[in-house]
């Protein structure tokens, strides 16, 4: 699979995100995450080293981290 990156801005200090999660990210959001394979979507917040990271769901695959990048419009 592919690591593909997507975010855009939501406000000057939150960004939404598809992208696999880094251990930092998985640290931040204080969530276990059992298999952190995979594509994610999440949302920063604090910039661009951010302080904060919200998980809102795992993505099963990569077409389907495609699909909800397009429809979200996320680059």
């Amino acid at each position: 699979m592919s690591e593909y990156y997507f975010s855009a801005q939501v406000d000057s200090d939150t960004t939404l995100c598809i992208a696999p999660l880094t251990n930092k990210r998985i640290e931040l959001s204080g969530q276990a995450i059992s298999d952190p394979s995979g594509y994610f979507l999440y949302e920063t917040k604090g910039g661009s080293e951010p302080g904060e990271v919200e998980i809102l769901a795992r993505l099963e695959s990569e077409e389907a981290a495609l699909k909800l990048r397009a429809l979200l419009a996320l680059k």
